[in-house]
C-alpha cells in the first residue's frame, strides 16, 4: 500500500439516529485511491448505515462528507452514482418481471453507460459475467434467478457504471470459494486501475487475504483503524484473532473454532426423498432423480455451485412447487403433495435463502414476523383473533436467545440491521424443537459470533431429536456443521461425503464435475 496514494473519501464527525438507536456515533473515516479498504464489526455495529450515508440512501444528522478533498451532501443513491460512487447492498433490489438486462440498464440514468447501445451493455455484460461466473439468460425474468444469481445480477449493475468508488456489502455472502475468488480479483484489478474499493464483510479471512486497510465499529463508533498489509503480496500486519477482539471488546466472547458431531437418534429416516425430478425453475438445472435419507440427530449439507438445483430442492421440501416425478416422506408419511402449511403443522420449519423475499414483511414489527408462518399453529391465538402480546413474548424469547439488537418486539423489522432481521428468522424457526428444519443460508449475513450461535441451535435440535438440512455456499460451514454432505452437480445428486472423506479437496471436486462421485 502506498503511503502517498490520496485520500478519496473522507467522511467527519458523522452521526446517525434512528429513534434510540445511535446507529453512527461520530465516526470518522479516510479511504486512500486505490486501495481494498475492509468496515468490519457485529450485527448493528453501524456499518451498512455508514455506507448508506456514502451512498446517498441516508442524510447524515450531522457531520460531513468530502470526495476528492469536495464536500458532498448526496440526497438519493442517483446523485451518489452521478460523482462515481456506487454501492451492491446485501439484498438485491431487482425487478423480478422485468428481464435480466432490462434490470441492468434500470437506474442508469446519469450514468455513462446509459448512453451507449443495447448491444455494446449486452457485451460488457457478457464478459463481466465471465468473471464473477454468472449463467443467466439475458431476456429472462429475473425473478426466475437464484438469490446468489440475483445478487450477482446486482454487482453487474455496478460494474457496468464507470463508478470510481465502489461499496460491497457482504457481497459473498451467498458466492460459492470458486465464484468469491473471481470477484476479488475483479476488484484486485479495479485498485489497480485506481478505483477505490469499500468493502463491508463479516468474513475476516477476507480482510486478511485482500484488504489494505480496515476500520473496525463498535456500538457504532470507530474503535480502530489500521494497515493489513504495505503492499499486496505482503504478509498481513495483523492476525483474525487481533480484529476479533477488537470488534467484540475485552468484555465479549471470542467465537471459538468447535468439533460439532452430531449422532443418529433412529434407524428411521425422518426425511426421505426417492427419485425426486424438478425442472429448472429458480436455477439452470433443475433437480433429476435425486435421493437421499436424513435422520434424526443428524444434520445433513448440501453442497454445490450456484444453480445447480439447490433452489428447486428446497421448493420441493417445502411444498412452494411440485415435482415432476418422485415423492417426498416425512417419517412414514408420504407428503409429497402436501402444501407448505400443512407442512408447517406436521412441524417442519423453514429458513429461506433470501429473508426479504420469502422470510419476512419489513413493513411489519419484529413481534409478527416473530409469528409469521406459525401464526396457524395455536400459540398465538385463534386465526381470527391474534394476540400480539403473545406474539410479542415469542418475539422478546428470540430476541434474548439470539442476541438480537432490536429498539423493541414491536419495532418495525425495518429497523433491524440485515444480521439482526436474520437472527429473528432463524429464532422462529429453531425456539421450539421442530421435526425437520429446511434452512437455506442460515447465516448469511451474520458475524462470526452469531455464526456460531446459529450452529449451536442447529446442533441442540438435532440432539433433541430433529433432523436438518442446510444449503449453504459456504464450504467451512457445512464441513464445520454437518455430519454428511450431499454434492449437487447439473441437478444430480452425484456423492454424499461424509467421515474421513469428508475433504474440501473432494466436495470442491465433486462440485464442479471434476470427479465422479459414488451415487448413482
Amino acid at each position: 500500500m502506498s503511503t502517498s496514494a490520496s485520500t478519496v473519501v473522507r467522511m467527519e464527525d458523522i452521526c446517525k439516529r434512528f429513534g434510540a438507536v445511535l446507529a453512527n456515533n461520530h465516526i470518522h473515516l479516510s479511504v486512500r485511491q486505490g486501495t481494498i479498504h475492509a468496515i468490519v464489526g457485529e450485527n448493528g455495529a453501524g456499518k451498512t448505515t455508514l455506507m448508506n450515508i456514502l451512498y446517498g440512501v441516508f442524510l447524515p444528522d450531522s457531520g460531513a462528507v468530502h470526495l476528492y478533498g469536495q464536500p458532498v451532501r448526496f440526497r438519493s443513491p442517483s446523485e451518489a452514482l452521478q460523482a462515481g460512487v456506487g454501492m451492491v447492498s446485501q439484498h438485491y433490489a431487482l425487478i423480478p418481471r422485468l428481464s435480466v438486462l432490462e434490470n441492468l440498464m434500470l437506474g442508469g440514468e446519469g450514468a455513462s453507460f446509459s448512453r451507449l447501445p443495447r448491444a455494446q451493455v449486452l457485451a460488457r455484460a457478457h464478459e463481466l459475467a465471465k468473471v464473477i461466473a454468472l449463467e443467466a439468460d439475458w431476456n429472462a425474468p429475473a425473478g426466475a434467478l437464484s438469490v446468489s444469481q440475483q445478487q450477482k445480477v446486482e454487482i453487474l449493475k455496478l460494474l457496468l457504471r464507470d463508478a470510481r468508488i465502489l461499496i460491497f456489502d457482504e457481497p459473498t455472502a451467498v458466492l460459492p470459494p470458486a465464484d468469491a475468488e473471481a470477484f476479488f480479483a475483479l476488484l484486485h484489478r479495479f485498485t489497480g486501475e485506481g478505483r477505490t474499493v469499500l468493502l463491508v464483510t463479516h468474513k475476516l479471512q477476507e480482510v486478511l487475504q485482500h484488504a489494505d486497510e480496515v476500520t473496525v465499529l463498535r456500538s457504532g463508533e470507530v474503535v480502530a483503524t489500521m494497515p493489513v498489509r504495505e503492499s499486496p503480496a505482503a504478509e498481513p500486519q495483523v492476525d483474525a484473532r487481533t480484529l476479533a477482539r477488537l470488534i467484540v471488546g475485552e468484555g465479549g466472547m471470542l467465537p471459538e473454532e468447535e468439533l460439532l458431531l452430531g449422532e443418529r437418534l433412529g434407524d428411521r429416516p425422518r426425511l426421505r426423498v426417492e427419485g425426486l425430478t424438478v425442472p429448472p425453475i429458480r436455477s439452470r438445472a433443475g433437480l433429476k432423480e435425486v435421493s437421499f435419507e436424513i435422520y434424526p440427530g443428524e444434520v445433513f449439507g448440501v453442497a454445490g455451485v450456484d444453480g445447480s438445483g439447490q433452489a428447486e430442492l428446497i421448493d420441493a421440501l417445502m411444498g412452494l412447487t411440485s415435482p415432476a416425478q418422485g415423492r417426498i416422506w416425512l417419517s412414514s408419511e408420504d407428503i409429497t403433495c402436501s402444501s407448505p402449511a400443512e407442512r408447517l403443522r406436521k412441524g417442519v420449519r423453514y429458513i429461506a435463502e433470501d429473508r426479504h423475499l420469502r422470510g419476512a414483511i419489513l413493513e411489519w414489527s419484529v413481534a409478527e414476523n416473530a409469528a409469521l408462518g406459525l401464526h396457524r399453529q395455536g400459540g398465538f391465538g385463534s386465526a381470527l383473533s391474534l394476540s400480539f402480546a403473545r406474539m410479542k413474548e415469542f418475539a422478546q424469547r428470540i430476541i434474548a436467545r439470539f442476541a438480537v439488537r432490536a429498539p423493541a418486539a414491536d419495532a418495525p423489522f425495518s429497523a433491524l440491521s440485515g444480521g439482526n432481521q436474520q437472527k429473528v428468522v432463524v429464532g422462529r424457526a429453531l425456539m421450539e424443537t421442530p421435526v425437520l428444519l429446511i434452512a437455506g443460508q442460515p447465516t448469511r449475513g451474520l458475524d462470526a459470533a452469531s455464526t456460531l450461535a446459529v450452529h449451536r441451535a442447529i446442533r441442540e435440535a438435532c440432539q433433541q431429536g430433529a433432523a436438518a438440512l442446510v444449503v449453504s455456499f459456504d464450504l467451512d460451514e457445512l464441513l464445520s456443521l454437518c455430519d454428511r454432505v450431499g454434492v449437487l452437480f447439473d441437478g444430480r445428486l452425484v456423492d454424499v461425503v461424509e467421515g474421513e472423506r469428508k475433504r474440501r479437496e473432494e466436495i470442491g471436486a465433486l462440485m464442479v464435475g471434476a470427479v465422479r462421485g459414488g451415487v448413482a
